[in-house]
């Protein structure tokens, strides 16, 4: 679990690693849509605007650095990203 302020306190991310594959980052509600990554887009019902955007900051910097696919959950193309089971079982 990875601590990414700003949307709720206490807001987490997910890093996944699974055997064989690249690492995969779950963003949680750090993001909602794609769009934001690129406009920097913090919602306005987010606790924390300072916090949201150094949390964006770290997550994109642990996603590059790992070379991780990042699944933004409320993104449906996304969930696509993950295996699928039973391959996500081993």
């Amino acid at each position: 679990m990875l601590d990414m302020p700003g949307h709720t306190p206490g807001h987490h991310a997910l890093l996944v690693r699974l055997r064989g594959r690249a690492p995969v980052l779950l963003t949680g509600d750090l993001f909602h849509f794609s769009e934001q990554i690129e406009n920097r887009g913090v919602p306005s019902f987010n606790t924390d605007r300072a916090d949201t955007l150094a949390s964006f900051d770290r997550f994109l910097a642990i996603a590059r650095n790992l070379r991780a696919t990042i699944v933004i959950q409320h993104e449906p193309g996304h969930i696509r990203r993950l295996p699928a089971f039973p391959d996500s079982a081993r």
